[in-house]
């Protein structure tokens, strides 16, 4: 009498289980079905933000979902990163973070939260380079010219950058440490005071991405030196590499990149990353994007997470022997 109770109860745990298994796929399907918060660590209009609200509108119109760009500048992005490292971990809350996200950490900031444990990697998109310009009455036109003129002169150059501790400001400590040079750095609070005062000539060496810097190359009103990149960029292919120039290790780019909290299910970070590479593999887009001065990556999440690894490494002894406080 007893063996049928137990096949009883058999088959419900069975059924049970296959229920539970199949409702994993559906909730995973029903993801997103609320409005998605898309927090970008920068005030509206820069680079970064640029970026963030193409790929949120192409990411939605994709998911049939509505993303809501919410800009939360400030602290070199800690703030807006903190939201999303302490908001719920499930997908409805999303970083599109730049470069500040690995330098922070190597330029020995306090963060409320840990880049490494605290988030959960999504996508690499893409990355801009430092252009090195310089202003075009002087007579520099290779790195070698910018050097030798450096250690001629007992002053040494100036280079200009949108401030202390960004990406052009480490690769401009970058070159002057490898190479010798007598260069000063000279910090502004944004790239459009730096810009003008270097088409001024108030300042002989312009470092920074290519808006605004290569634009003014395009239009003459700068000298473009060098890209501190891998390869060159397809809008400035008259412009050679550092690496070109002798200088393989010196390599700066801004990168913007999707993350989330941690512990979000893999199931929810699949699908994002699903969709964002679909976004950046869309013709429109990556032409917009090129023809802005990126480099579309379009990685993994493990690659995003190497990725960051390499840029906390690769920057952080620079900061200890340039000595940059901030």
């Amino acid at each position: 009498m007893d063996i049928p109770n137990v096949s009883r109860r058999h088959a419900l745990a069975a059924l049970a289980a296959m229920t539970t298994m199949g409702s994993l796929p559906a909730r995973a399907q029903a993801y997103p079905s609320k409005p998605v918060r898309v927090i970008v660590p920068y005030a509206p209009g820069g680079a970064l933000d640029s970026v963030a609200r193409l790929f949120s509108l192409r990411m939605a119109a994709r998911l049939g979902a509505t993303f809501i760009v919410e800009n939360k500048p400030g602290a070199n992005n800690i703030i807006g990163n903190e939201t999303v490292a302490k908001a719920p971990a499930n997908g409805y809350t999303i970083l599109f973070a730049g470069a500040p996200f690995a330098l922070n950490t190597a330029l020995g900031i306090k963060e409320p939260y840990d880049v490494l444990k605290d988030f959960a990697p999504v996508m690499l998109v893409s990355s801009t380079p430092v252009i090195i310009t310089v202003n075009p009455a002087t007579p520099y036109r290779t790195l070698a010219d910018i050097v030798a003129a450096s250690k001629a002169d007992p002053k040494g150059l100036s280079f200009a950058t949108a401030g202390v501790g960004s990406m052009p400001h480490l690769v401009g400590e970058a070159l002057r440490l490898q190479s010798g040079a007598n260069l000063t750095h000279v910090g502004y609070k944004g790239s459009a005071p730096a810009l003008q005062d270097a088409m001024g000539g108030a300042v002989p060496l312009f470092f920074d991405a290519y808006t605004p810097a290569g634009v003014q190359v395009a239009a003459g009103k700068l000298r473009g030196i060098a890209v501190a990149s891998p390869t060159r960029l397809r809008p400035l292919p008259n412009i050679p590499t550092t690496a070109e120039q002798g200088f393989p290790g010196i390599v700066g780019e801004a990168f913007q990149a999707l993350l989330v909290p941690a512990g979000t299910p893999r199931a929810i970070i699949d699908k994002l990353h699903e969709v964002a590479l679909a976004v950046s593999r869309e013709p429109e887009v990556r032409d917009r994007l090129v023809q802005q001065g990126y480099n579309i990556l379009a990685s993994t999440p493990e690659e995003l997470t190497t990725y960051v690894h390499r840029e906390i490494n690769r920057w952080t002894p620079i900061v200890k022997a340039a000595g940059i406080k901030l």
